[in-house]
């Protein structure tokens, strides 16, 4: 799929959950001048502020001299969300299945499971200078309109 690069965005919040709003309002507003629907649009929404809840949570231990950063490419067909976090490393494949029955009513663990259900590509990986960098990706369900997945 070629896809061409039309804007970046960048937000950076210090670790703490306080500020989730301020980074959903920024995705927000991202997904509806890309063209996204409403329910595509909370899509991408929900899934960033778990990604967000992650890095603050697991990756940064809540520690507020650290950041979380978040990095947007809007591009032709699709929507590029990138989350970093400035802890240590992980790869995503270290979590239980929240739909296993010894897993029901835990009241964690179901945000990697959130964000592969809600977009259309995920992935792991180090983040440069430290740290986990996790990339979700949703594409516009008709590209070149305005409509959204």
């Amino acid at each position: 799929m070629s896809t061409g690069k039309l804007q970046h965005e960048e937000l950076s919040i210090p670790s703490s959950q306080k500020h989730l709003k301020k980074a959903v309002a920024f995705i927000e507003a991202l997904a509806k001048k890309m063209g996204f629907d409403k329910d595509a649009t909370s899509n991408i929404a929900i899934s960033l502020s778990e990604a967000v809840n992650n890095a603050i949570l697991h990756g940064n231990k809540k520690d507020k001299k650290k950041q979380v950063h978040i990095l947007v490419d809007m591009e032709t067909e699709q929507m590029r969300i990138r989350v970093r976090d400035e802890g240590k490393c992980f790869f995503g494949t270290d979590v239980c299945c929240p739909l296993d029955p010894e897993n029901l009513m835990k009241c964690n663990g179901r945000g990697i499971f959130i964000l592969h259900s809600l977009m259309d590509e995920v992935n792991f990986r180090p983040a440069p200078g430290g740290g986990t960098e996790v990339e979700f990706i949703k594409r516009l369900a008709d590209a070149g309109s305005s409509r959204g997945k």
